[in-house]
């Protein structure tokens, strides 16, 4: 039974599985800003996607303003856009759609937002 296990766990990608699931945390984080702004009918809501600590967030990764941070796990990173901002329309403040890769392992997940309508959506290119 050792033998199995310790051949099954070297099998296993720990680090891929963290980015797929933490490119459902920056999908889901867009749009909680898109609906606050939204709903506050506020001059911005921003979400930050940083690998340095920001305000009120003492560890690495996703926050929303004014929410909870969701900390980047070990092995995953990000690159593209740091931090977007979405007025009281729900419009975000890029020109042309814009892309965030996670990676992880072996797993790439490329998220793509839509200027005009904010709209998140995962594509293997944007």
């Amino acid at each position: 039974m050792g033998i199995l296990t310790a051949y099954a766990s070297s099998r296993l990608n720990f680090a891929g599985h963290d980015a797929s699931g933490y490119a459902e945390i920056i999908k889901s984080s867009i749009r909680l800003a898109q609906k606050l702004a939204i709903a506050k009918r506020a001059a911005s809501v921003s979400v930050t996607f940083s690998l340095a600590p920001f305000g009120g967030c003492t560890v690495n990764g996703v926050q929303v303003t004014g929410e909870q941070c969701d900390p980047l796990p070990n092995g995953v990173s990000v690159s593209g856009l740091g931090t977007v901002t979405f007025n009281g329309l729900g419009r975000p403040n890029v020109a042309a759609v814009t892309t965030i890769t996670v990676s992880g392992g072996d797993v790439i997940k490329v998220i793509c937002l839509e200027p005009e309508t904010g709209y998140v959506h995962e594509e293997t290119a944007c």
